[in-house]
């Protein structure tokens, strides 16, 4: 990974895999005891915002200003690309509230954001929020234990949500 690390690193539901996004546009899982790569799979763009990890091994990318949602299933040695979803642009890292059910926030027209829902399995569309009169970078997605949803940018703005 000579391109250097773009954004946070996150964790396996067991705590034995690191994802993390590399400058070049690469998701790689590290094993977490020596940092050995286990496998690297190329996004062609390179997200500024750490992957989304479920507890089952399905990995949503990160986003950024030029980022698409994709997933990909760790499946041990090899990540396989599950979906893609080049018709959005994720701004911050998607929120898996659970296998059917997942957040991002999103670009909406030249200069708006959206929070769109979508299912992680097969990354189609449930529905899509605007956040209006939304300003600055999105900087998360929070999911309650009761599914509502709350998101903020950094000029201060909060929006919440409730249940998909």
């Amino acid at each position: 990974m000579k391109s250097g690390v773009l954004a946070s690193p996150a964790f396996s539901d067991d705590g034995s895999t690191v994802y993390i996004n590399s400058r070049d546009g690469t998701l790689w899982a590290l094993n977490a005891k020596d940092g050995t790569p286990k496998w690297s799979v190329p996004l062609g763009f390179s997200p500024q915002t750490p992957p989304s990890v479920s507890p089952g091994g399905l990995v949503v990318s990160g986003g950024g200003p030029d980022a698409k949602l994709v997933a990909v299933r760790d499946n041990g040695q090899h990540g396989d690309v599950l979906w893609r979803r080049d018709d959005v642009n994720p701004l911050c890292t998607p929120s898996q509230a659970g296998p059917d059910i997942g957040y991002s926030v999103i670009r909406s027209g030249d200069k708006g954001l959206a929070l769109l829902v979508f299912r992680p399995g097969d990354g189609h569309t449930v529905n899509t929020y605007a956040l209006p009169q939304a300003t600055g970078w999105p900087v998360g997605i929070s999911v309650a234990t009761d599914r509502r949803v709350v998101t903020a940018t950094s000029d201060g703005q909060v929006y919440g949500f409730d249940p998909a």
